[in-house]
């Protein structure tokens, strides 16, 4: 059995002192009934009358702090578009605040449509924000460019840092190792230059010492020389610092005294000559 309506709407015929309004306000569930009673007397005050909060209060049981809230539910859902006025656009020389109030948000209204300045401003609000979320984006990328860069330049400048490192570790033990072995060398060179060597039993010298003496004399000579000196150390057990320089002080002298046929020019000392014939006549 189909349950019977009982309710009712009592009307009255509009004639006059009525108000036609859109219900976009009356069927938007987001707002308080204070904020859709509020939005409803507006609209149904008449078109010059000056908005004020103080305005507002006089014409409402509500105190300040209820229109105040309901009338901030009002903004914030577009239906009120509240306008700044600076004191030299203002008829009284100061701060004013000019209400517009809208049947339906003013975003969702077609432009054109009323207060087109609004419209305008808005328009250009948003471009501004559009304007400034792409130069915002433009930054970030900016600096994750630049924060690439950055990175690739730090990781360059670290190849590079350890290039020369490498590079330079290198050249410093290609450095040590050849500073190294070079003196070793040389040192090789001139130890075994000025390591004496015994030529006869209490003999020694350097081979640089012996090859001064056979450039000298020939090496008969200097082996006389040598055996000499030599019988002469082991017969007394004297000691010199320097069989060389021993043999250039007074060996020599007495070798070439006692056996004058030893000492003659380098590579003819083993020639035969005839004891008759002068050998300087070739010369003459």
């Amino acid at each position: 059995m189909a349950r019977e309506n009982n309710s009712s709407v009592v009307r009255v015929h509009k004639t006059a002192d009525f108000t036609i309004m859109s219900n976009h306000h009356l069927r938007n569930i987001e707002l308080s009934l204070k904020a859709v009673g509020l939005m409803s007397k507006l609209l149904g005050l008449p078109d010059d009358w000056c908005y004020s909060i103080a305005g507002l209060v006089k014409i409402c049981k509500e105190g300040e702090t209820a229109v105040r809230a309901a009338l901030h539910e009002l903004i914030d859902e577009k239906y009120v578009y509240v306008e700044k006025l600076p004191p030299n656009y203002s008829k009284s020389g100061r701060f004013e605040y000019l209400y517009h109030i809208y049947e339906i948000p003013y975003e969702d209204m077609p432009n054109g449509l009323e207060c087109p300045e609004l419209f305008i401003k808005i328009q250009q609000e948003k471009q501004a924000e559009s304007q400034l979320n792409t130069d915002s984006q433009d930054e970030e990328k900016q600096d994750t460019e630049n924060l690439h860069l950055e990175i690739q330049g730090i990781e360059k400048q670290a190849q590079l840092n350890t290039y020369l490192s490498r590079t330079k570790e290198s050249s410093t033990k290609e450095l040590n190792s050849a500073i190294a072995s070079s003196p070793k060398s040389i040192s090789k060179s001139r130890s075994k230059k000025s390591a004496k060597e015994h030529y006869a039993e209490a003999v020694t010298m350097t081979e640089e010492e012996y090859q001064k003496l056979t450039a000298q004399h020939s090496k008969a000579f200097v082996d006389k020389c040598i055996e000499i000196l030599n019988n002469y150390k082991l017969s007394s057990g004297k000691t010199y610092k320097s069989d060389y320089h021993t043999i250039l002080n007074w060996v020599i002298e007495r070798v070439a005294k006692d056996y004058p046929q030893l000492d003659k020019p380098v590579g003819i000392q083993n020639t035969v000559y005839d004891v008759n014939v002068n050998p300087f006549d070739q010369f003459l």
